[in-house]
């Protein structure tokens, strides 16, 4: 079954008071789709939104083509949040059997221990010694388990180190394709959100800024700081590369294409310096 979300025009205030001004976007399965965000407000108030929680001051809100007022008696049907995964127990099968009670289309939990134990969780092990990484683990585990068509996973890759991202980033999609779900996500690292997401949208405060859709193809943003004159500007545009600050000396650039296809650009003798890094959150803001 298609999963579907429509905002069309939405003025929104949640109750934490996080806000959406005027954000109009359609999100249909199989998607992951990334918030990109200078805070976490925009993620918060569409979170809530989508929970069928706070105000819509303007415009409409479906989930599934019924308005989001649905949600408050439907949430349980349609959308797993990592924040709401409550882990009880002493030991962690103990919690996986509470966490997957009177959850009629969750896996089972032989199949949920099988999942956990992939990522390197012991069933034997004490709840309470489990550290950061193997609770988030093991509650993203749990998460996955409830198979519902939408799931809302804040920043939940961020706490993990990078080897467990990518392997739980790859499961993620794995689940998106194989359960036809959408996955909405936001992370402080941009390459988190390029590496897996299939679009990302740019919130500048509370305003949908753009739109972005990704390909399988595209690598990880990176900025260039290009100290020195002769930089081809217009030709480095033509080739992915979004400017952010000129001055006389300086030139700092988004760049979204192969960097290998621009190292040419940055070897004029009047160049003197030339620094590449990952592309940071707010730059991209700047970009989009």
């Amino acid at each position: 079954m298609l999963s579907r979300i429509v905002l069309n025009d939405v003025t929104f205030e949640a109750k934490s008071g996080d806000q959406l001004e005027g954000v109009s976007l359609e999100l249909t399965s199989p998607q992951m789709v990334a918030i990109c965000s200078d805070d976490q407000g925009a993620p918060n108030a569409l979170e809530q939104l989508l929970a069928g929680t706070g105000k819509v001051l303007d415009g409409s809100a479906a989930v599934n083509d019924q308005d989001v007022s649905h949600q408050k008696r439907h949430y349980a049907d349609n959308i797993a949040s990592l924040a709401e995964i409550d882990l009880r127990g002493r030991q962690v099968n103990k919690a996986i059997k509470k966490a997957l009670r009177h959850q009629d289309n969750a896996l089972s939990q032989a199949a949920t221990e099988q999942l956990a134990q992939s990522l390197g969780v012991q069933m034997d092990a004490r709840l309470a010694d489990l550290d950061a990484v193997q609770q988030q683990k093991l509650k993203l585990a749990v998460l996955l388990a409830l198979r519902r068509p939408i799931v809302l996973l804040q920043d939940g890759l961020d706490i993990l180190p990078e080897d467990a991202r990518l392997t739980i980033g790859n499961l993620l999609r794995d689940y998106v394709q194989k359960t036809n779900s959408l996955v909405l996500f936001t992370s402080t690292d941009v390459s988190t959100m390029m590496r897996f997401a299939d679009v990302i949208y740019y919130f500048n405060g509370s305003r949908l800024t753009s739109a972005r859709a990704l390909r399988a193809s595209d690598g990880v943003d990176c900025t260039v700081t290009v100290t020195g004159t002769g930089l081809p500007v217009e030709l480095a545009v033509k080739m992915g590369a979004h400017m952010l600050e000129e001055a006389p000396n300086e030139t700092r650039f988004l760049y979204t294409g192969n960097i290998q296809a621009l190292l040419p650009l940055l070897e004029q003798s009047t160049i003197t310096d030339v620094r590449i890094e990952d592309a940071s959150v707010e730059d991209e803001l700047m970009a989009y």
